[in-house]
């Protein structure tokens, strides 16, 4: 490992004033090279932990973090990006911190691992939890599926097994176990199905509760408006 950090030195001393690196190579920040302040557009290495600005390609190591913006696919034990996730995390575990919900600024992707969290999100979800604090649009498939709101498709492994939430507004479906959402808009399928109230849609379960707006607060089988 020393020799390739030294070989990727060598490498960039021609480039010392450059923004940016097409290589990454680190065994833990700050024994990397180029250190964390530069962004990296190519490849990058960690054998412990590394860490840059912006990132843009093909990201591998025990523990990935990207201060800034991400475009590529990353690949490790622990996957973190701080801005704008542009593309894929494949991980034990996956997170991304981006609070921009405009379309411009949207963090769009996937990721996979058995723990997924992000903020905005759109995209593909795919693990044993997978969260997003605040809007998801898309697909979550895990066994615990959470948002603030929905905008698409929450279920559980096999299609059934598992427990989806949308805190705030579900507008689409929700397939699992148990079935939560404060405002539903849309179907759930499940055998515990509940919704604080109903603009339009339908429950299809074992147990249908709808507080607010259904055909009544507990139905058996189905429940909804029309």
């Amino acid at each position: 490992m020393k020799r390739l950090l030294l070989a990727i030195a060598i490498a960039a001393s021609g480039a010392a004033f450059a923004e940016s690196f097409p290589v990454m190579g680190s065994l833990f920040t700050p024994v990397q090279a180029p250190d964390a302040r530069y962004d990296v557009k190519g490849l990058r290495l960690s054998l412990v932990y590394g860490e840059c600005q912006e990132f843009c390609g093909l990201d591998i190591g025990i523990a990935n973090r990207t201060r800034k913006d991400f475009s590529g696919l990353a690949i490790g034990g622990g996957n973190i990006v701080d801005g704008k996730l542009y593309g894929g995390q494949v991980g034990l575990v996956n997170w991304n911190g981006n609070k921009s919900s405009g379309w411009a600024d949207k963090s769009i992707g996937g990721q996979l691992g058995l723990f997924n969290c992000a903020y905005d999100f759109c995209g593909f979800q795919d693990g044993v939890v997978s969260v997003a604090k605040n809007r998801f649009c898309g697909w979550q498939y895990s066994f615990f599926n959470f948002a603030k709101e929905v905008d698409g498709l929450q279920c559980g492994f096999w299609a059934i097994i598992g427990v989806n939430v949308a805190e705030g507004a579900l507008n689409g479906c929700q397939i699992g176990i148990v079935d939560y959402t404060r405002t539903l808009n849309g179907c759930q399928v499940g055998i515990l199905n509940y919704a604080a109230k109903i603009e339009s849609g339908v429950q299809i379960g074992i147990v249908n509760m709808i507080d607010q707006g259904g055909f009544a607060p507990v139905m058996p089988i189905i429940n909804g408006k029309f």
